[in-house]
Parts: C-alpha cells; structure tokens; sequence
C-alpha cells in the first residue's frame, strides 16, 4: 500500500505494464479495476495520478495519431478514466438522473417485449440497434396469463395478476415478465432469485403441470435442441400459472451472479452430449464470413451491403419513434 501511495511508482508501474506485448486488453481492465478499489477512498491522489495518466497519453497521441485517443479504451488510463467518472457521477445519478434513466430502460424493455426475442442470440424484432435485428419473419401470438405467486405449500396465494405475453416466450421469458407484473415496484434486489421458482400451469381438472425451457418433450434435431415455449406446451390465452418454489436446486458457479435475460452465448452452451440449444431461429452451423470493410467493397456491393439494413428501416424508426 505504501509503494501504491507513491505518485512516482505508480505511474512507472503503469507505463512499464502497458509497454507490455503480453499485457491484454482482460489484463488492463483487471489493473484498472484493482487500482480503482484501492484509491478510490483517495479521490483527490487518484485524480492527481489519472491527470498525469492523461497527459502522458495526450502526448504519446500528438505524436502519432490524435483522432483516435479516447476511441477504443484500451489502455490502462482509459478505463481508469471510466471508473473515476462512474465514482464522481455516482450521487449525480443516484439523486437525480437515476429515475429517468430507469423510466428510459423500462420503456424501452416494454418496446422489445412487444415482439419476439430470441433467448439464445439476443436478437429482437424491435430493437434499436440493426446488428441485434431479428430479420427472420416469426409467426407469434399475444397472449395474456392470469399469474399467481404461491409462496410455499399450504400458504396463501396474492390475487391473480394479468402478465402479457407472447405464445413463443420460452419459459424463463414468461417467467421473467411475470416476476416483473408480480413485483411492480419492488427493488430487484428484494425480487426472488427466478431459478428458485418454477412456472406450474394450472388448467382446473387437467391437473397441474411444470414448464420449463428443456425437458423430455423438447424438440431434438440432430445437434440442436429447440427450446421450449409457451406454444409447444399449447398453454392458451387466459390461462392460470403459478410461480412455485422448485423442486430441484440450481447450483452457481463460484461467483456467478444471475442477470434478467443473459444467457450463454450459443456456441459455448454446449452440454455434454454434444447438443445446442436455439429459439425462434436456428443459427447456422457454418461459421460467419468476415464483414469486407467500406474501403474494399465496390459500388455495386457497397449499395447492395446498405440496402440490407434499409429493408427494415421502417420497423427500427417505429421502434425508435
């Protein structure tokens, strides 16, 4: 901690490991972040290191090519920079612009639940953003749950609440717009982990039934299987479901927190069978071809590269207006 309190090792420290070849974009991220913990109770050493930090990189910029400082924050100060004005915009945000921003996300979440998105690559019929676009046209069907919170055998139930949704949600995307009608209002951190709740659908003298994502009765081709959806249970419009605690644990990793609506990326949630799990559409096997870049296509391709997205300009305006 003493050499850490020393203005004059620890820009050398920072420089040394940033001439580096082997010191990764991972590897600056992790020292930037260290580095942040340690003084960030030190606000005014800390700004006083990252204005030296700066200096230094506007330097070494001037000399090479000043249009792309600031571009990639790929260096050490860069991501320092980031976390310094995460600390001194923290109150700021909290106080003040922290209601707006949420109401900004939640209209926007509200936005992408009016169409189908896919669970596994992220992909969304109203999105904000072309390259997250769900180009393929997916038949889907509004439907609307009556959902109930049972908290444990023998206790009372809270009244039926509304859920809308679509009839190709998987099971945890019902499962999440549930939890988010069941506990309107209530912090996130006071919500129930959603992988200790299970989805039971309730249809009167049919009996109850479990959903989940996978099970028997998931459609299996070849190496892919489709994950299950409110459609392939048949679960019609008005139907009652009730979240109930689950009968088997899920076990974390170590230090594996859970995020609403992450997933593994789809070519690493692989299980050990060898069999991939896909939505709305199944991806191609074959890998991607690299995008040629603006400078390399000729006019023909440059117009027919840019008259893919304008296809469905319509649907992102909308989205955006």
């Amino acid at each position: 901690s003493n050499l850490l309190n020393s203005k004059l090792f620890l820009t050398k420290f920072i420089h040394t490991l940033e001439s580096q070849r082997t010191f990764s974009a991972r590897d600056r991220a992790y020292v930037a972040s260290l580095l942040t913990v340690a003084l960030h109770g030190k606000l005014e050493y800390f700004t006083d290191i990252l204005r030296t930090l700066l200096s230094d990189l506007v330097a070494q910029y001037v000399a090479k090519n000043p249009k792309l400082m600031l571009r990639r924050t790929e260096t050490v100060v860069e991501k320092l920079l980031t976390n310094w004005m995460s600390i001194c915009l923290y109150t700021f945000v909290r106080d003040s612009v922290g209601e707006p921003l949420y109401m900004l996300f939640r209209g926007i979440k509200h936005q992408v639940d009016k169409g189908p998105v896919d669970s596994v690559t992220g992909k969304a019929k109203y999105t904000l953003n072309d390259n997250r676009l769900l180009r393929e046209d997916v038949e889907y069907r509004p439907l609307t749950l009556n959902a109930l919170l049972a908290v444990g055998p023998g206790a009372g139930e809270a009244q039926g609440v509304p859920v809308k949704v679509l009839d190709c949600d998987t099971i945890s995307q019902a499962k999440e717009k549930m939890l988010d009608q069941l506990y309107k209002g209530v912090p996130l951190a006071q919500r129930p982990d959603p992988r200790t709740l299970d989805v039971e659908w309730r249809s009167g003298v049919a009996g109850h039934l479990i959903l989940s994502d996978e099970d028997v009765t998931s459609e299996v081709q070849g190496l892919w299987r489709r994950l299950n959806t409110l459609q392939h249970y048949k679960v019609p419009d008005g139907a009652t479901v009730a979240l109930v605690p689950c009968l088997t644990k899920h076990v974390l990793r170590e230090n594996q927190d859970y995020v609403p609506g992450e997933r593994t990326p789809m070519l690493e949630d692989v299980d050990e069978g060898g069999i991939r799990p896909w939505h709305l559409v199944k991806p191609s096997e074959e890998p991607e071809p690299p995008r040629p870049r603006r400078g390399s296509l000729r006019g023909g391709e440059r117009e027919r590269a840019k008259a893919i997205p304008e296809i469905y300009l319509t649907r992102l305006l909308s989205m955006k207006g």
